[in-house]
């Protein structure tokens, strides 16, 4: 009996290899499927447990738009300024009397430091003067980044928008002019920054 039940099994078991012989893509193409199957349904199960990140580009979108919009002025915080020995502690700050306005603006800003509040009016009325020319009324608009250092004082500025060498001295006039901002209280420490202002033509 043992060797009969032997015997039974190998047939068996040859009948199935020559079944797999004779047919072997049908097989391979119902294995290869079900693996797609499988991969598709962890795929969907690992993205609803853990849901995709946004791309730094996209975080960095939803950052930028701590912005302040006022007539032709646009001032935004970059904000990715941010080395150890341009940091001081509140203790090292000036603090001077912030208005209602200034409140706002630096709510909006979300930003350690605020431009007075005469800033947006001065820069406003400076926008007939930056396109008076043929050649800067080409411009819809100037984009320019001004970087404030950890004492609330303009350092630096770096033009976005390529412009011609009559509108860039009048910008540089300009941005020479701008007073120092004011620290807003509540900060443990207070760094550099960097604003992007943008003139509007109309």
């Amino acid at each position: 009996m043992g060797f009969v039940k032997f015997k039974m099994q190998k047939i068996v078991f040859e009948k199935k290899f020559n079944v797999f012989l004779s047919n072997p893509l049908k097989i391979m193409t119902k294995t290869a499927l079900s693996i797609k199957i499988f991969v598709a349904f962890l795929s969907v199960t690992l993205i609803s447990v853990h849901p995709i990140q946004p791309s730094s580009a996209q975080a960095a979108s939803i950052v930028s738009k701590a912005e302040v919009n006022y007539n032709k002025v646009s001032f935004r915080n970059l904000a990715y300024e941010n080395l150890e020995e341009d940091i001081v502690s509140s203790e090292e700050v000036t603090y001077l009397p912030l208005t209602v306005k200034e409140k706002e603006i630096a709510r909006e800003l979300a930003s350690s430091w605020v431009w007075p509040e005469y800033t947006l009016d001065m820069i406003d009325s400076y926008s007939p003067f930056l396109f008076r020319t043929k050649k800067s009324r080409e411009y819809e608009e100037v984009k320019v980044l001004v970087k404030v250092d950890f004492r609330g004082k303009v350092s630096g500025y770096e033009f976005v928008t390529e412009l011609d060498k009559g509108t860039q001295e009048r910008m540089d006039y300009l941005i020479r002019k701008l007073p120092a901002c004011k620290a807003v209280p509540g900060y443990p420490t207070y760094n550099s920054t960097t604003f992007e202002l943008t003139i509007r033509k109309e």
